[in-house]
């Protein structure tokens, strides 16, 4: 079986260049041929990811890469979300189709049904030829399934989790070594998105200072150019710290670190964060909100939920934690220990075979039984 993976790879970094480049990297050690068309418009994240740009244009080039279609048995996309990101695989599937390939559309954010819901009636018949010409789908949870049913038949949908990097796993031992439970220790490991809840974070951080609540927090991750005065602002609080972006060993201190992971998102392409899954897996809480493909991860067995948008949920939620050590110790060992077994690369890797194989034979069948009539 001949895979090529159409969408963007790394740089820069974020949840579906990386799932792109882990999942390539996984198929090949495996054995298989796999070609690439990265489409990253650019190196840079800012905040307007969805939105229009001319940079955008830079799309164009990798039409140069058509040909890789031809050589392949499975086309698997990671399409956008909007008209435009959805729009722009148009004539990569509809020609694979043409070819009797089998195409899967990988929707690794949550915004998609809103998206559609709100085009004009010809971007949305547009968007759902090209969508249901597709040979199957996959969501990342469950609660995620009903982006993709106005475009393809329940059978042909399917779950895939994310993944904890291999490369950042290091011994239990090791990590519970570094924790202390003694004192709250704050991690922000995500794009520095105003819509991910950085700023209502920092809003809850400066009221807990004025209760005199004891907590050390780092902040990790790009910040877009336009939310560059979050760097002066974090630079007048004592206790909070910017690290920058961490990748590999970096990433895997700062998370062995911490035993409170925070991400209060509202980000409208958010589906199922792959720091969060992260964060579980090195023994952090997690303090987050009931967005998107979250809540099928997180549960008030290993999690703290706060009110999007809200910096008072924030603060109630911290200041309990910052009497509540024994609950986090707890919980903390919980989420080490299931996150570990559930979310793995192998995993991972090995579900998106499983249904490129699977809907490689329901299209192989459909293909016969046309062609007999």
């Amino acid at each position: 079986m001949k895979i090529l993976i159409i969408g963007p790879f790394p740089f820069p970094i974020y949840g579906v260049s990386l799932s792109n480049m882990v999942l390539t990297n996984g198929l090949l050690s495996k054995g298989y041929k796999v070609k690439v068309i990265n489409t990253a418009s650019g190196s840079v994240i800012d905040s307007n990811i969805g939105g229009w740009s001319f940079r955008k244009l830079s799309f164009l080039k990798t039409y140069l890469s058509f040909f890789k279609v031809f050589q392949s048995d499975v086309i698997y996309c990671t399409t956008g979300q909007t008209f435009f990101g959805i729009l722009k695989y148009a004539p990569f599937i509809l020609c694979a189709r043409a070819l009797n390939k089998t195409t899967i559309v990988h929707v690794k954010g949550g915004y998609l049904k809103t998206s559609y819901e709100l085009m004009s009636g010809l971007k949305k018949k547009i968007s759902k030829s090209i969508l249901s010409s597709y040979s199957g789908g996959i969501v990342l949870s469950k609660s995620l399934k009903p982006l993709l049913a106005d475009f393809l038949p329940e059978n042909k949908i399917f779950i895939q989790h994310n993944f904890i990097q291999d490369s950042l796993i290091i011994p239990v031992n090791e990590i519970i070594e570094q924790k202390t439970f003694k004192s709250l220790r704050l991690i922000f490991l995500s794009n520095l998105m105003e819509e991910k809840g950085v700023l209502e974070l920092l809003d809850a951080f400066d009221i807990l200072n004025q209760k005199n609540i004891n907590f050390q927090a780092r902040f990790a991750g790009h910040i877009p150019s336009d939310q560059q005065r979050l760097l002066s602002r974090m630079e007048k609080m004592n206790n909070v710290e910017y690290i920058g972006v961490v990748q590999n060993s970096e990433k895997t201190k700062l998370l062995s670190w911490g035993n409170v992971f925070c991400l209060p998102t509202y980000y409208p392409m958010e589906g199922q964060p792959i720091s969060i899954l992260e964060a579980m897996g090195f023994g952090n809480v997690i303090v987050t909100t009931k967005h998107a493909g979250i809540p099928d991860v997180c549960s008030d067995q290993n999690a703290l939920f706060v009110e999007k948008r809200d910096v008072n949920s924030i603060v109630s939620q911290i200041m309990f934690l910052s009497t509540s050590f024994s609950w986090l110790e707890q919980t903390s060992l919980f989420n080490l220990k299931q996150a570990r077994e559930l979310y793995t690369e192998e995993a991972f890797i090995s579900g998106i075979l499983k249904i490129m194989k699977s809907l490689s034979v329901i299209n192989n069948r459909n293909f016969r039984t046309i062609k007999d009539h």
